[in-house]
Parts: structure tokens; sequence; C-alpha cells
């Protein structure tokens, strides 16, 4: 599932931006430059585990991240933790960490619990009214998706603007309901690989197939945005719930024909799935 040549790429690429990071802000030595230095590394690991640079399920020597990070063992040891605490990284009995696999059914569960608070945050805007500013934000997203299904044709640049709107259309949806612990908690259940709106799996092998999935998802964001404007509470909901519904078995019917030596670099967090 890996890209030997991409990651190799990917891990010196990293290395040289978090060095380069954290010199530029040595030089203050305040708490908020150490801060941003873990920041950074941990951000750096993050993006290696999701594009497969460690064997899943094997120990991950701390001396090898610290080194593809270019930062001490400390730092090293702290971003670990962090993914930890996002359900990438597990720790091991004794001492370590190592890569968590995902499997396919998590995923899905993770995708129907995002429609669950996705539910729960349309059935508060209805109740409440969308704003001008939320609804503009809605429509763009509505009509941005018109756009790219316009002449059928799915090559890498559209089907990265199509993960882009399709990210930027559930968020303004969470972002409307003004509810901070459910944005939270939003949060926290895209951190599972291939679970966030953005993490589009394409089956492009079946161009009939993606076309007419794409072309659901879009009307369902249009009945969705037309349900909330009419302050539909009770259907607004039902909407989201089947679109997410559709949104994992979307998942379960494409995974198995994914060509993932691309798919790694174009779907980060793919590379966890079994």
């Amino acid at each position: 599932m890996q890209n030997s040549h991409n990651v190799k790429n990917i891990s010196t690429e990293t290395a040289r931006n978090t060095q380069n990071g954290m010199q530029s802000d040595s030089d203050d030595g305040e708490d908020a430059g150490v801060d941003s230095q873990l920041d950074r590394a941990t951000e750096a690991l993050r993006q290696l585990v999701l594009t497969g640079a460690f064997p899943l399920d094997e120990k991950l020597p701390e001396a090898r991240v610290a080194e593809l990070l270019a930062v001490s063992r400390t730092p090293a040891r702290l971003a670990m933790a962090a993914l930890e605490r996002d359900g990438l990284l597990m720790r091991l009995p004794r001492r370590g960490f190592r890569v968590r696999s995902v499997s396919l059914a998590e995923v899905v569960e993770a995708i129907e619990m995002r429609g669950e608070l996705e539910a729960v945050a349309a059935r508060r805007i209805a109740e409440r009214g969308l704003g001008e500013e939320d609804k503009c934000a809605l429509r763009e997203a509505v009509a941005r998706g018109e756009a790219i299904l316009s002449d059928g044709v799915f090559d890498a640049s559209r089907r990265r603007a199509w993960c882009a709107l399709n990210d930027d259309f559930h968020h303004a949806l969470v972002a409307a309901c003004g509810m901070r612990p459910l944005a939270a908690a939003y949060h926290q259940v895209n951190l599972v690989p291939l679970a966030a709106p953005r993490d589009t799996i394409f089956n492009v092998a079946e161009p009939d197939l993606l076309l007419r999935q794409l072309t659901v998802a879009q009307d369902d964001h249009r009945r969705i945005v037309e349900a909330l404007e009419r302050r539909q509470a009770t259907r607004a909901a039902g909407l989201i719930r089947e679109h997410a519904y559709r949104s994992g078995e979307n998942k379960r019917r494409n995974f198995p024909h994914v060509d993932m030596q691309t798919m790694v670099m174009e779907t980060p967090g793919i590379a966890l799935v079994r």
C-alpha cells in the first residue's frame, strides 16, 4: 500500500521544514516558540503516519522518528503522545508506540457518527434559522459541486476540487449551528482515517458508477440546504443521516478497487485502513 519513493520524498521534506521552523523560533527561547516547535513536529509526524511512512502494527522507534523530524527525542516523544490521543498511534505495553491500523468497518462507523452530529447541527440550524453568511457558504459549495459535475470529467484536479468543496460544505454546516461542544466532537470523529468529508474515495476504474455516486451526493447537498432554508428540521436531519449512510456504503464499495499506489498520496489516511 505504500509508495516508497513518494514517502521518502515526504520524509525528507518534512524533516527539512520542521528543522527550519525550529531554527527560526529558537532565538527568542519563549514558551510560545517551544509550543510552535512541538506543533510543527506533531503535524509533520501526522503527515508521515497518514501517508504510510511506517509499517502498520510494528513498533515505531523513537530514534527513527526524531531523525525523520530532525528534532531531539523529547519533542519526538511528545509528538507521538499527541498522535496517540488522536487515535493514530497506540502505546505499547512496555514502552514505545506503533501505528494503529483501522478497519473499513470502523471507518464506516465513524462516518455514521459524523452524520449523527451533523443531523443535530441541522436540527439546531433549522430551529434557529439559517444566517445569511452561512447560507451563502452552503450555497457556494453547492454551486462548486455543480461546476465540477458539469462535464463528467474526474481527473486528479477535479477530484481534489470535489474533496475541498465537500469538506467546506460539511464544515460550514457544523459552523452554522454555533454549538462548540458539537464542533469539538465533530473534530474528533474526523480524525479517524477516511472519515472526514474531504476523504472521498474515487473509483476511477468504474467511471459510470463514480458519476452516479457524486451526482447523488451533490443532490443530497442541494436538498439539505433547501430543507435548512425552509426550516424543516426533521427533513434536514433525515437527509443528512441518509447522506452519511450512503457515504459509508460508497467507501465499502470503492475501497477494494482503488489504486493504492496513487491513493496513498491523494487521500492521506488510506494507508492505515485494512
